[in-house]
Protein backbone atom coordinates (compact mmCIF):
# COMPACT_ATOMS: atom_id res chain seq x y z
CA UNK A 1 0.00 0.00 0.00
CA UNK A 2 2.97 2.39 1.26
CA UNK A 3 4.54 1.72 -2.44
CA UNK A 4 1.33 2.51 -4.39
CA UNK A 5 0.61 5.57 -2.02
CA UNK A 6 4.23 6.51 -3.13
CA UNK A 7 3.64 5.78 -6.61
CA UNK A 8 1.03 7.88 -7.34
CA UNK A 9 2.62 10.53 -5.27
CA UNK A 10 5.45 10.55 -7.80
CA UNK A 11 3.43 10.38 -10.76
CA UNK A 12 1.04 13.29 -9.50
CA UNK A 13 4.86 15.40 -8.96
CA UNK A 14 5.66 14.58 -12.13
CA UNK A 15 2.86 15.85 -13.58
CA UNK A 16 2.74 18.99 -11.98
CA UNK A 17 5.98 19.36 -12.85
CA UNK A 18 5.56 18.38 -16.81
CA UNK A 19 2.36 21.00 -16.32
CA UNK A 20 5.20 23.75 -15.15
CA UNK A 21 7.29 23.19 -17.46
CA UNK A 22 5.10 23.40 -20.49
CA UNK A 23 3.26 26.74 -19.05
CA UNK A 24 7.27 28.03 -18.87
CA UNK A 25 7.62 26.75 -21.94
CA UNK A 26 4.78 28.42 -23.61
CA UNK A 27 5.11 31.78 -21.65
CA UNK A 28 8.96 32.01 -22.94
CA UNK A 29 7.33 31.36 -26.52
CA UNK A 30 4.54 34.24 -25.94
CA UNK A 31 7.34 36.88 -24.41
CA UNK A 32 9.41 35.81 -27.50
CA UNK A 33 7.18 36.56 -29.93
CA UNK A 34 6.27 39.73 -28.22
CA UNK A 35 9.77 40.65 -28.47
CA UNK A 36 9.61 40.24 -32.02
CA UNK A 37 6.90 43.06 -32.58
CA UNK A 38 8.05 44.68 -35.75
CA UNK A 39 4.90 47.51 -35.21
CA UNK A 40 0.99 47.87 -36.54
CA UNK A 41 -1.03 48.27 -39.09
CA UNK A 42 -2.61 51.79 -39.72
CA UNK A 43 -4.03 51.54 -42.95
CA UNK A 44 -4.22 48.32 -45.25
CA UNK A 45 -6.53 48.72 -48.58
CA UNK A 46 -7.03 46.13 -51.11
CA UNK A 47 -5.28 43.18 -50.48
CA UNK A 48 -2.32 43.36 -48.15
CA UNK A 49 -0.99 40.40 -46.63
CA UNK A 50 2.11 39.23 -44.38
CA UNK A 51 4.02 36.00 -44.70
CA UNK A 52 6.03 34.48 -41.61
CA UNK A 53 9.45 33.63 -43.20
CA UNK A 54 9.86 31.05 -40.64
CA UNK A 55 6.23 29.00 -40.88
CA UNK A 56 5.40 30.23 -44.16
CA UNK A 57 1.72 31.41 -42.64
CA UNK A 58 -0.05 33.66 -44.51
CA UNK A 59 -2.35 36.57 -42.45
CA UNK A 60 -4.44 39.21 -44.28
CA UNK A 61 -3.62 42.15 -42.30
CA UNK A 62 -5.99 45.01 -41.65
CA UNK A 63 -6.28 47.92 -39.34
CA UNK A 64 -4.44 47.42 -36.10
CA UNK A 65 -3.01 43.83 -37.25
CA UNK A 66 0.75 43.44 -35.74
CA UNK A 67 3.48 42.90 -37.99
CA UNK A 68 7.27 41.18 -36.39
CA UNK A 69 10.80 40.57 -37.69
CA UNK A 70 10.55 37.58 -40.21
CA UNK A 71 7.68 39.25 -42.06
CA UNK A 72 7.46 39.65 -45.75
CA UNK A 73 4.33 42.07 -46.63
CA UNK A 74 3.05 42.22 -49.91
CA UNK A 75 0.33 44.95 -51.44
CA UNK A 76 -1.80 43.34 -54.12
CA UNK A 77 -3.01 46.01 -57.53
CA UNK A 78 -4.75 48.87 -56.22
CA UNK A 79 -3.44 48.04 -52.33
CA UNK A 80 -1.70 49.79 -49.99
CA UNK A 81 -0.66 49.87 -46.24
CA UNK A 82 0.66 51.86 -44.05
CA UNK A 83 2.69 51.01 -40.26
CA UNK A 84 3.65 52.34 -37.13
CA UNK A 85 6.73 50.55 -35.88
CA UNK A 86 7.65 49.93 -32.32
CA UNK A 87 10.02 52.62 -32.52
CA UNK A 88 7.66 55.54 -33.90
CA UNK A 89 9.18 55.18 -37.46
CA UNK A 90 6.47 55.00 -40.02
CA UNK A 91 6.10 53.11 -43.04
CA UNK A 92 4.46 53.37 -46.31
CA UNK A 93 3.70 51.10 -48.90
CA UNK A 94 2.23 51.73 -52.74
CA UNK A 95 0.25 48.85 -54.84
CA UNK A 96 2.23 45.90 -56.11
CA UNK A 97 4.30 46.33 -53.37
CA UNK A 98 7.14 43.80 -51.44
CA UNK A 99 9.18 44.17 -48.70
CA UNK A 100 11.18 41.84 -45.84
CA UNK A 101 11.08 42.67 -42.75
CA UNK A 102 14.05 40.74 -41.51
CA UNK A 103 15.16 42.42 -38.03
CA UNK A 104 12.71 45.33 -36.26
CA UNK A 105 13.94 45.32 -32.47
CA UNK A 106 13.35 48.44 -30.35
CA UNK A 107 13.98 47.52 -26.63
CA UNK A 108 16.17 50.53 -25.11
CA UNK A 109 15.70 48.49 -21.24
CA UNK A 110 17.53 45.36 -23.36
CA UNK A 111 20.00 47.72 -25.56
CA UNK A 112 18.34 46.77 -28.63
CA UNK A 113 17.70 49.28 -31.17
CA UNK A 114 18.23 48.13 -34.78
CA UNK A 115 16.01 47.20 -38.27
CA UNK A 116 16.95 45.65 -41.69
CA UNK A 117 14.38 45.72 -44.39
CA UNK A 118 14.75 44.89 -48.07
CA UNK A 119 12.35 46.24 -50.41
CA UNK A 120 12.35 43.68 -53.16
CA UNK A 121 9.54 45.28 -55.72
CA UNK A 122 7.03 48.30 -55.71
CA UNK A 123 7.14 51.75 -53.62
CA UNK A 124 8.43 51.93 -50.02
CA UNK A 125 8.40 55.15 -47.96
CA UNK A 126 9.65 55.82 -44.46
CA UNK A 127 10.18 58.77 -41.72
CA UNK A 128 12.62 56.51 -39.33
CA UNK A 129 12.00 56.73 -35.69
CA UNK A 130 13.83 56.12 -32.54
CA UNK A 131 16.13 53.26 -33.73
CA UNK A 132 17.79 55.74 -35.69
CA UNK A 133 17.78 58.75 -33.21
CA UNK A 134 18.91 56.55 -30.93
CA UNK A 135 22.43 55.43 -32.56
CA UNK A 136 21.16 52.17 -33.69
CA UNK A 137 21.90 50.60 -36.92
CA UNK A 138 19.13 50.97 -39.50
CA UNK A 139 19.32 49.63 -42.78
CA UNK A 140 17.09 49.30 -45.64
CA UNK A 141 18.51 47.00 -48.34
CA UNK A 142 17.45 47.51 -52.35
CA UNK A 143 18.58 45.13 -55.17
CA UNK A 144 21.32 47.92 -56.15
CA UNK A 145 22.60 48.29 -53.22
CA UNK A 146 22.22 48.76 -48.99
CA UNK A 147 20.57 52.38 -47.68
CA UNK A 148 22.20 53.85 -44.44
CA UNK A 149 19.75 56.44 -42.98
CA UNK A 150 21.20 60.08 -41.90
CA UNK A 151 17.78 61.41 -41.79
CA UNK A 152 14.32 60.91 -40.91
CA UNK A 153 12.19 61.00 -44.24
CA UNK A 154 13.17 59.03 -47.69
CA UNK A 155 11.42 56.82 -49.94
CA UNK A 156 12.34 53.89 -52.47
CA UNK A 157 10.78 52.72 -55.65
CA UNK A 158 11.89 49.20 -57.62
CA UNK A 159 10.46 49.51 -61.19
CA UNK A 160 12.13 46.64 -63.05
CA UNK A 161 15.61 46.87 -63.16
CA UNK A 162 15.42 50.37 -61.79
CA UNK A 163 15.72 51.47 -58.35
CA UNK A 164 14.38 55.17 -57.58
CA UNK A 165 15.45 57.11 -54.29
CA UNK A 166 13.99 60.12 -52.97
CA UNK A 167 15.20 62.00 -49.75
CA UNK A 168 12.86 64.64 -48.26
CA UNK A 169 14.57 65.42 -45.22
CA UNK A 170 17.62 64.61 -43.44
CA UNK A 171 20.21 62.23 -45.46
CA UNK A 172 20.93 58.75 -46.64
CA UNK A 173 24.36 57.17 -47.65
CA UNK A 174 23.27 53.73 -50.72
CA UNK A 175 26.26 51.54 -50.29
CA UNK A 176 26.22 50.60 -53.89
CA UNK A 177 26.90 46.55 -55.31
CA UNK A 178 29.97 47.56 -56.37
CA UNK A 179 31.12 49.34 -53.13
CA UNK A 180 30.54 52.52 -53.99
CA UNK A 181 28.81 55.35 -51.93
CA UNK A 182 25.86 57.45 -53.43
CA UNK A 183 24.85 59.81 -50.93
CA UNK A 184 21.85 61.87 -51.17
CA UNK A 185 19.93 65.08 -49.39
CA UNK A 186 19.69 68.35 -48.06
CA UNK A 187 23.55 68.12 -46.93
CA UNK A 188 24.39 66.79 -50.43
CA UNK A 189 24.15 68.42 -54.30
CA UNK A 190 21.25 66.19 -55.22
CA UNK A 191 18.19 64.89 -52.96
CA UNK A 192 16.68 62.19 -55.88
CA UNK A 193 18.48 59.88 -57.72
CA UNK A 194 17.62 56.33 -59.98
CA UNK A 195 20.39 53.32 -60.41
CA UNK A 196 20.14 50.52 -62.64
CA UNK A 197 21.09 47.19 -62.55
CA UNK A 198 24.41 48.18 -64.11
CA UNK A 199 25.18 50.46 -61.24
CA UNK A 200 24.45 53.88 -63.77
CA UNK A 201 23.08 56.62 -61.66
CA UNK A 202 21.39 59.38 -62.86
CA UNK A 203 21.04 62.16 -60.35
CA UNK A 204 18.17 64.73 -60.23
CA UNK A 205 17.13 68.19 -59.17
CA UNK A 206 13.67 66.77 -58.46
CA UNK A 207 11.67 63.54 -56.92
CA UNK A 208 11.00 61.33 -60.25
CA UNK A 209 6.66 60.61 -61.31
CA UNK A 210 7.34 57.29 -60.31
CA UNK A 211 8.47 57.66 -56.93
CA UNK A 212 6.08 60.37 -56.10
CA UNK A 213 2.67 58.66 -57.56
CA UNK A 214 0.70 56.12 -55.82
CA UNK A 215 1.05 56.16 -52.32
CA UNK A 216 -2.47 57.91 -51.51
CA UNK A 217 -3.74 57.51 -55.30
CA UNK A 218 -5.79 54.38 -54.70
CA UNK A 219 -8.62 53.45 -56.08
CA UNK A 220 -12.27 53.75 -54.39
CA UNK A 221 -13.10 50.04 -55.39
CA UNK A 222 -9.74 48.49 -53.08
CA UNK A 223 -11.64 49.55 -50.28
CA UNK A 224 -10.72 47.25 -47.33
CA UNK A 225 -13.79 45.31 -45.96
CA UNK A 226 -13.87 47.70 -42.91
CA UNK A 227 -13.65 51.14 -44.40
CA UNK A 228 -17.07 52.97 -45.69
CA UNK A 229 -17.77 56.37 -47.32
CA UNK A 230 -19.54 57.92 -44.68
CA UNK A 231 -17.82 61.63 -44.52
CA UNK A 232 -16.98 62.32 -41.08
CA UNK A 233 -14.72 64.91 -39.25
CA UNK A 234 -11.46 62.57 -39.97
CA UNK A 235 -12.30 63.27 -43.73
CA UNK A 236 -11.61 66.87 -43.34
CA UNK A 237 -8.19 66.21 -41.06
CA UNK A 238 -7.07 64.25 -44.04
CA UNK A 239 -8.29 66.00 -47.08
CA UNK A 240 -6.13 69.34 -44.89
CA UNK A 241 -3.10 67.16 -45.36
CA UNK A 242 -2.90 66.52 -41.78
CA UNK A 243 -3.28 63.27 -40.39
CA UNK A 244 -3.14 60.98 -37.42
CA UNK A 245 -0.83 58.31 -37.66
CA UNK A 246 -1.19 56.17 -34.11
CA UNK A 247 -2.08 52.77 -34.69
CA UNK A 248 -4.44 52.26 -31.50
CA UNK A 249 -6.29 55.51 -31.92
CA UNK A 250 -6.77 56.02 -35.53
CA UNK A 251 -10.21 55.57 -36.41
CA UNK A 252 -9.18 53.96 -39.95
CA UNK A 253 -12.93 53.30 -40.62
CA UNK A 254 -13.73 56.62 -42.11
CA UNK A 255 -10.61 57.22 -43.77
CA UNK A 256 -10.52 58.89 -47.40
CA UNK A 257 -7.99 57.97 -50.37
CA UNK A 258 -5.87 61.27 -48.77
CA UNK A 259 -3.00 59.95 -47.61
CA UNK A 260 -2.30 59.27 -43.87
CA UNK A 261 1.30 59.53 -44.22
CA UNK A 262 2.65 62.22 -42.88
CA UNK A 263 4.59 64.53 -45.35
CA UNK A 264 6.95 66.17 -42.29
CA UNK A 265 8.49 69.01 -44.62
CA UNK A 266 5.00 70.23 -45.58
CA UNK A 267 3.97 71.06 -41.85
CA UNK A 268 7.24 73.04 -41.33
CA UNK A 269 8.17 76.93 -42.26
CA UNK A 270 11.03 78.63 -43.31
CA UNK A 271 11.81 75.39 -44.49
CA UNK A 272 12.47 73.46 -41.32
CA UNK A 273 10.56 70.19 -40.70
CA UNK A 274 8.58 69.83 -37.85
CA UNK A 275 11.22 67.58 -36.37
CA UNK A 276 13.73 70.16 -36.61
CA UNK A 277 11.38 72.49 -35.31
CA UNK A 278 10.54 70.55 -31.55
CA UNK A 279 14.35 69.60 -31.79
CA UNK A 280 14.78 73.73 -31.11
CA UNK A 281 11.66 74.10 -28.76
CA UNK A 282 12.13 73.85 -25.28
CA UNK A 283 9.92 74.78 -22.14
CA UNK A 284 5.78 74.10 -21.98
CA UNK A 285 2.76 75.53 -24.12
CA UNK A 286 -0.64 75.70 -23.59
CA UNK A 287 -2.99 75.48 -26.56
CA UNK A 288 -6.33 76.53 -24.96
CA UNK A 289 -7.73 79.28 -28.22
CA UNK A 290 -9.83 77.65 -30.35
CA UNK A 291 -9.91 79.15 -33.84
CA UNK A 292 -12.05 76.13 -35.58
CA UNK A 293 -14.44 73.82 -34.26
CA UNK A 294 -17.13 71.26 -35.92
CA UNK A 295 -19.14 69.31 -33.79
CA UNK A 296 -21.48 66.48 -34.51
CA UNK A 297 -23.70 65.13 -31.61
CA UNK A 298 -26.46 62.19 -32.00
CA UNK A 299 -28.54 64.48 -29.27
CA UNK A 300 -28.69 67.53 -31.74
CA UNK A 301 -27.04 70.72 -31.83
CA UNK A 302 -24.04 71.21 -29.40
CA UNK A 303 -22.74 74.63 -27.77
CA UNK A 304 -19.88 75.54 -25.34
CA UNK A 305 -16.62 73.84 -27.00
CA UNK A 306 -13.62 74.06 -24.99
CA UNK A 307 -10.67 72.59 -26.23
CA UNK A 308 -6.96 73.06 -24.20
CA UNK A 309 -4.04 71.11 -24.80
CA UNK A 310 -0.39 71.10 -22.55
CA UNK A 311 2.71 70.53 -24.97
CA UNK A 312 5.74 69.90 -22.95
CA UNK A 313 8.64 70.15 -25.24
CA UNK A 314 11.51 69.57 -23.09
CA UNK A 315 10.20 65.75 -22.20
CA UNK A 316 8.38 65.24 -25.80
CA UNK A 317 4.93 64.49 -24.13
CA UNK A 318 1.42 65.93 -23.81
CA UNK A 319 1.14 66.02 -19.92
CA UNK A 320 -2.77 66.51 -20.17
CA UNK A 321 -5.78 68.25 -21.56
CA UNK A 322 -9.44 67.76 -22.01
CA UNK A 323 -12.33 69.02 -24.51
CA UNK A 324 -16.21 69.49 -23.16
CA UNK A 325 -19.06 70.42 -25.02
CA UNK A 326 -22.59 70.46 -23.76
CA UNK A 327 -25.67 68.83 -26.30
CA UNK A 328 -29.58 68.27 -25.02
CA UNK A 329 -28.75 65.57 -23.11
CA UNK A 330 -25.65 66.33 -20.95
CA UNK A 331 -21.67 67.82 -21.34
CA UNK A 332 -19.57 65.87 -23.22
CA UNK A 333 -16.11 65.65 -21.41
CA UNK A 334 -13.09 64.02 -22.25
CA UNK A 335 -9.56 63.81 -20.05
CA UNK A 336 -6.37 63.05 -22.32
CA UNK A 337 -2.84 62.64 -22.09
CA UNK A 338 0.25 61.59 -24.28
CA UNK A 339 3.36 61.84 -26.10
CA UNK A 340 4.88 63.95 -29.11
CA UNK A 341 5.65 60.58 -31.81
CA UNK A 342 8.14 62.53 -34.49
CA UNK A 343 5.87 64.64 -36.07
CA UNK A 344 2.29 64.07 -34.61
CA UNK A 345 0.91 63.79 -30.92
CA UNK A 346 -0.10 60.11 -29.66
CA UNK A 347 -2.99 60.66 -27.56
CA UNK A 348 -5.15 58.41 -25.72
CA UNK A 349 -8.24 59.15 -23.48
CA UNK A 350 -8.22 58.56 -19.76
CA UNK A 351 -11.76 59.39 -18.46
CA UNK A 352 -14.56 60.62 -20.65
CA UNK A 353 -18.71 60.74 -20.04
CA UNK A 354 -21.54 62.39 -21.45
CA UNK A 355 -23.48 63.70 -18.55
CA UNK A 356 -23.76 60.90 -15.45
CA UNK A 357 -22.72 58.38 -17.91
CA UNK A 358 -19.67 56.77 -18.60
CA UNK A 359 -18.09 57.54 -22.20
CA UNK A 360 -15.44 56.31 -24.63
CA UNK A 361 -13.32 56.86 -28.12
CA UNK A 362 -10.23 58.39 -29.53
CA UNK A 363 -8.69 61.76 -30.19
CA UNK A 364 -5.87 62.54 -32.60
CA UNK A 365 -3.71 65.55 -33.18
CA UNK A 366 -0.92 67.05 -35.61
CA UNK A 367 0.97 69.84 -35.53
CA UNK A 368 0.56 72.29 -38.28
CA UNK A 369 2.06 75.77 -39.31
CA UNK A 370 5.51 74.84 -37.39
CA UNK A 371 4.47 74.67 -33.85
CA UNK A 372 2.15 76.93 -33.90
CA UNK A 373 -1.05 75.41 -34.20
CA UNK A 374 -2.50 71.85 -33.80
CA UNK A 375 -5.36 70.41 -36.05
CA UNK A 376 -7.35 67.21 -35.17
CA UNK A 377 -10.34 65.35 -34.30
CA UNK A 378 -12.11 63.29 -32.08
CA UNK A 379 -14.72 60.59 -31.53
CA UNK A 380 -16.51 59.57 -28.63
CA UNK A 381 -19.70 57.41 -27.35
CA UNK A 382 -21.35 56.46 -24.43
CA UNK A 383 -19.93 53.01 -23.90
CA UNK A 384 -23.39 50.86 -22.83
CA UNK A 385 -25.13 53.06 -25.31
CA UNK A 386 -23.04 53.33 -28.55
CA UNK A 387 -25.44 55.09 -30.46
CA UNK A 388 -25.22 58.05 -28.43
CA UNK A 389 -22.32 59.71 -29.73
CA UNK A 390 -20.39 62.64 -30.94
CA UNK A 391 -17.58 63.57 -33.25
CA UNK A 392 -15.58 66.30 -34.29
CA UNK A 393 -12.87 68.28 -35.55
CA UNK A 394 -10.91 70.92 -34.03
CA UNK A 395 -7.97 73.93 -34.36
CA UNK A 396 -5.87 75.35 -31.45
CA UNK A 397 -3.44 77.63 -30.78
CA UNK A 398 -1.84 78.59 -27.44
Amino acid sequence: MNKLKYLTSSKAFSTRLLCTIFICVLGSQHTALASDVAGKTILAKGTVESFDLNSNETRKLKRRSQIFSADKIITGNKSKAQFSMSDGGLITLKENTEILITNYKYNPEAGEASATLEVVNGGFRSISGLIKKSGGDYQVKTPVGSIGIRGTHFAVEVVGEETFLAVYSGNIDVELNDQSILSLGSSEDFAFASVNAQGQITRMTQAPATISLGFSDVSPDATDEENDTNESPQTAIADSGVSPVDSDTLDNENLTDSDVYNESEWLGINGSSVAELLAERTGTIDYNNVTQSTVISSAGPVSDFSMNMTIDFDNASVPGGSLSFTDSQGEWFAAYSGLINIDQLDLGINFASHGDNKAEGIIFAAFTNGLDEIIGGFNLQEINNPSVNADGSFNIRP
